[in-house]
């Protein structure tokens, strides 16, 4: 068996396994349909469809994606294709829920990610301009749980900032669960840091943080 590496997304064979791969790597809280589909068309698909050239996956050395990095170079650009092209295609049938009514918590968190969605709120920080200017690109990784702590995440990471610096974006930023303290430091070690600004108005008296999410951001 071949060991496992970084290799540019390919549509023609990638598409299902990275739906699968977010799919198994969710959030516990988002880990019930339709939050479950929902977020995939807000933190996989678009990327896949609309920036492809900015996805990589790795590779299990047998020609199965079990991890991806996504994103897009320019943060505006991006959310104007999403309304512009992407949404179109957006099939809401597809948003079913079978089974017991959902709980009132989780029919708002579902609420909250079809506002996101349809208003392509794709970064915490994008009606922020004056901080988009110096971290104007953003990602998303996810790893299948078998091939985590090996080393091949910061793989992942170092590909796509290589990608960046050859679109000469300024700097990068992403969006984490606050909770997610092993992801938070896996970050840190890569030169990330919890954005310097007040991106909630104050409310949670911290700099960084919009709701239950936290804003890193690092320089290219």
């Amino acid at each position: 068996m071949s060991d496992p590496f970084v290799r540019p997304y390919d549509p023609a064979k990638d598409f299902e396994a990275c739906i699968l791969i977010f799919n198994t790597t969710i959030d516990k809280t988002l880990d019930f349909e339709p939050a479950r589909t929902i977020g995939s068309h807000i933190w996989c698909r678009p990327y896949l469809l609309l920036s492809p050239r900015s996805c990589f996956v790795l590779d299990d050395g047998n020609g199965l994606a079990v991890g991806y990095i996504i994103g897009t170079p320019d943060t505006l650009a991006f959310a104007a294709k999403w309304k512009s092209d992407f949404l179109p295609t957006v099939d809401a049938n597809s948003f079913t829920h079978d089974g017991p009514p959902l709980t009132p918590e989780k029919s708002a968190l579902v609420d909250g990610l079809k506002h996101s969605l349809y208003e392509a709120e794709c970064s915490d920080i994008i009606a922020r301009p004056d901080i988009l200017a110096g971290y104007p690109a953003h990602l998303h990784i996810d790893i299948e749980p078998a091939f985590q702590g090996r080393g091949f995440g910061a793989l992942l990471v170092a590909r796509f900032l290589k990608g960046l610096r050859e679109e000469g974006a300024a700097g990068v930023h992403l969006g984490m669960v606050r909770w997610n303290e092993g992801a938070k430091r896996f970050y840190e070690r890569l030169g990330f840091a919890t954005c310097k600004e007040v991106l909630d108005g104050g409310v949670s008296g911290e700099t960084g943080r919009k709701g239950d999410a936290v804003c890193l951001v690092l320089r290219v």
